[in-house]
């Protein structure tokens, strides 16, 4: 018989080793501490059923991160949610991974819901993981080509400038 997901010993020791970070990334993404909680235990039960790739992966915590990111983006589309005004200092006080930049983080954390859906997940591969534009197209199994036009649409729809005395980003109006 084929199992397609982990045992119920193999959820639990992926809890054990990653599921602080999971979670945390939960809080970011969704910024609402009820909903990341239900964002984990879909990740969680999942993997029971479907999580069976992740045995193989090359990098399993960029496997469970992207599992996370599609597990929080799916609950964000169906239930529409409608997000607090939490500063973003309050989800994540440790601050980006080394060679993100700091600013483009969180105006993407901080507007996610703002974006267009097929933007978000892009978003949060390149701002929010650091993933280069061909780590990004291949994450999506979209062309590079797709990746820089998007990314550049995120960016007008940000109005980013260029100039840090101008600020990095302004919410849409």
């Amino acid at each position: 018989m084929f199992c397609r997901g982990l045992s119920a010993d193999e959820v639990s020791a992926v809890h054990q080793r990653y599921g602080a970070l999971l979670a945390r990334r939960c809080r970011l993404l969704l910024r609402d501490r009820a909903l990341a909680e239900d964002a984990m235990q879909e990740l969680l039960s999942a993997l029971l059923r479907r999580g069976a790739s992740l045995r193989t992966a090359n990098v399993p915590y960029r496997w469970l991160c992207r599992a996370v990111d599609r597990t929080c983006i799916d609950l964000l589309r169906r239930g529409r949610h409608v997000r607090g005004a939490v500063a973003i200092d309050e989800i994540d006080p440790i601050g980006p991974a080394p060679g993100v930049d700091a600013e483009a983080r969180y105006a993407v954390l901080e507007s996610l819901e703002r974006l267009p859906e097929e933007h978000r997940a892009l978003a949060i591969l390149l701002f929010v993981d650091g993933l280069s534009q061909g780590e990004a197209a291949d994450e999506l199994g979209v062309s590079r080509a797709t990746v820089n036009r998007r990314a550049q649409e995120i960016r007008a729809h940000f109005r980013w400038s260029a100039s840090p005395s101008e600020g990095r980003h302004d919410a849409p109006e």
